[in-house]
């Protein structure tokens, strides 16, 4: 049988963003100029189980969309970051070309029948297959860890300072929720705090 036509691809860009920082938005912005504005979405949970999930997903959104210019259409709540049907959903899953963006040491986590590595060329629709694009190390780097650490300081002046020096805009209310949140999951998981994350999205 011929194969259908791809006509379109959708990148997603998945990840627990706890919480969103420079370094996502850096791959975000790669990911923008190589495949488009309209193509790239982003894709986050709710869950805050995790000893290293305080924000639930409205408050990542608000980080990505308000901080950062990422359009609120596009940063899109999934169950599933891997097969977030939320966002394909809208698209046809024989002419939809989907890819998932990986930082270099998640590239292999997705391998099997369904993920291939992304050629450069529109391969099947999403129905068939997936494919994984491993986003190239950006500049100016910073983890979760570090960003986690910098806003739960001790001294509320410092937190703020590390705010307003490490994001591109400062909103107070943003910032409060964020650092209550964090401080909040010190008390619950004391010492558990610091552990690193990968980029992109850090999803481990």
């Amino acid at each position: 049988a011929n194969k259908p036509e791809v006509k379109r691809t959708i990148v997603v860009y998945a990840g627990r963003f706890q919480p969103f920082h420079p370094g996502h938005y850096a791959v975000y912005k790669h990911l923008v100029s190589k495949f488009g504005k309209n193509n790239v979405y982003i894709g986050s949970s709710d869950d805050t189980s995790g000893e290293k999930s305080p924000l639930r997903f409205k408050e990542k959104k608000a980080i990505a969309t308000q901080i950062f210019d990422v359009p609120t259409n596009k940063f899109v709540k999934v169950t599933n970051p891997y097969r977030p049907v939320e966002i394909l959903d809208k698209y046809d899953g024989k002419t939809t070309q989907y890819i998932t963006a990986l930082g270099e040491k998640d590239a292999d986590r997705l391998s099997g029948k369904y993920f291939k590595p992304y050629k450069g060329k529109p391969g099947y629709g999403y129905d068939e297959i997936g494919y994984t694009y491993t986003v190239p190390p950006q500049a100016g780097g910073i983890s979760a860890t570090e960003v986690r650490k910098g806003i739960s300081h001790k001294n509320v002046r410092v937190a703020r300072e590390f705010f307003k020096k490490v994001y591109p805009k400062f909103d107070e209310t943003i910032f409060q929720l964020v650092r209550n949140k964090i401080l909040k999951l010190k008390e619950n998981f004391p010492g558990g705090v610091g552990v690193g994350l990968t980029l992109p999205g850090g999803y481990i």
